[in-house]
């Protein structure tokens, strides 16, 4: 990051030293360049000159606190985040090194986790295979239960809290507001005032402003796991009111008629943990860890369709693996500028591109091709995913081309009825009806 962007992260505040490339902090940490800023934090990759290491500053950011008692809080913020991660030695949350304050910055000193965040990882796939869901969930559900059992509701669980290392481990970030049970102030500070939390991932009890508990955690892993598995949210993103009573009151679109094929176990615990009312949750993160490890990868099995990296089920697929992987084959690591992450379906979105190639020139080999291929498709991820409804308006675009109106009608009219009152599927149904049209 250089030129303007950097200048975002190197403001002089109060008239003390600036933070910006090439300070040592505390004589020991260099700052080498930030790596991001969000809420309260920014963060800067440094090295650690007395031990040889590379680690990452977070410094609190004043420039949020307006008046004397925000930055107050923000101070009481930072400092219990510091000591809440420091308390954990669990592998999903990052190690504190060190904490301290330097001409009134305020820093934490932690492992440097090189790899994606959730946010980026969902971005870049969309919708996830079963068995990559639950290597990342598992893990999360193992930080939060010890956190639970210690007295700490994180309360800010969502996809850019959450880093998959290059090594595939899966870690939990941002404790800072943390509500621990027995702290002197319940730090409730956000950039409006109002409860703490994002809304897209909050429990019912967090948006209308009530206590929250370990299950209220729980909620927001449900929010993640229907996600993950359904390739769109639980809600639409209409701002930030909206997000609050949609959470509130309304009952999300059921999981099984966004993703076909998901075991009936799946669907319930879903069901449970986006519960309105807490008590019908899961009773623990141990219920929903134990709920979802059947459908891990064990040890032996392949990777992920087209894998490149960080890939979550690593650890669960090669315990003791060698850091590096061999630059052969399937395991050949792309440069480093190149797409960090796997596609999934790609055998589906391969052969869409194969026969899109195909329909100008070829229209009758292309039929053939999708007729031998689409039933396993379609048996394997659903007749409603995505991947394989693009593969049936293929099938019915080749079809008209031939001259084969009435087929081509049939395959229009199977997904007209298949994606009719389906959300999320709207613009596959609007495209059938243009389909029908073109078949007159």
């Amino acid at each position: 990051m250089t030129g303007r962007a950097e200048m975002l992260f190197s403001r002089e505040v109060d008239g003390m030293f600036e933070i910006r490339r090439g300070y040592v902090l505390r004589t020991r940490y260099r700052l080498d360049h930030p790596l991001g800023t969000g809420g309260m934090g920014t963060v800067w990759q440094a090295y650690d000159v007395a031990l040889g290491r590379a680690v990452a500053v977070k410094f609190a950011n004043p420039a949020v606190a307006s008046t004397p008692e925000q930055r107050g809080e923000m101070v009481k913020r930072f400092q219990q985040e510091a000591g809440v991660t420091a308390r954990f030695t669990n592998l999903g949350v990052p190690a504190v090194y060190d904490a301290g304050e330097e001409h009134g910055h305020f820093y934490l000193v932690m492992e440097l986790i090189r790899g994606a965040s959730l946010k980026d990882f969902m971005d870049e796939c969309g919708m996830l295979e079963l068995p990559v869901v639950a290597s990342i969930i598992v893990p999360i559900c193992h930080v939060l239960a010890a956190a639970h059992d210690a007295g700490i509701v994180h309360r800010d669980l969502k996809p850019s809290n959450v880093m998959i290392s290059e090594q595939g481990y899966t870690k939990v970030l941002d404790f800072g507001i943390a509500r621990v049970a027995g702290a002197v102030d319940d730090t409730r500070l956000t950039g409006t005032g109002r409860n703490p939390g994002s809304p897209a991932y909050m429990s019912p009890e967090q948006a209308t402003g009530e206590e929250v508990t370990g299950r209220s955690d729980l909620y927001t892993v449900g929010c993640l796991l229907y996600e993950m598995l359904a390739g769109r949210p639980v809600f639409p993103d209409h701002g930030e009111f909206a997000l609050r009573q949609m959470h509130a009151t309304l009952p999300p679109d059921p999981l099984g008629a966004l993703r076909e094929g998901l075991p009936d176990e799946v669907l319930d615990l879903v069901t449970r943990l986006l519960a309105k009312d807490l008590v019908d949750r899961p009773a623990n993160a141990d219920e929903v860890n134990r709920a979802l490890r059947p459908y891990l990868p064990i040890s032996g099995d392949g990777p992920p369709l087209d894998y490149i990296s960080p890939d979550p089920t690593r650890p669960f697929r090669e315990l003791f693996a060698p850091e590096v992987m061999p630059l052969t084959g399937s395991w050949a690591y792309l440069p480093a500028a190149a797409s960090s992450t796997y596609r999934p379906r790609a055998d589906a979105k391969d052969l869409h591109h194969q026969v899109r190639r195909m329909l100008t020139t070829e229209p009758a080999k292309a039929v053939d091709l999708l007729i031998e291929r689409l039933p396993d498709l379609g048996e394997q991820y659903g007749l409603r995913a995505r991947e394989v409804l693009d593969l049936r308006f293929d099938l019915a675009e080749a079809l008209l081309a031939t001259g084969d109106r009435e087929e081509s009608r049939a395959v229009y009219t199977e997904v007209q009825r298949d994606t009719v009152g389906v959300a999320g599927l709207e613009t596959y149904r609007t495209q059938a009806e243009e389909g029908l049209a073109r078949c007159d």
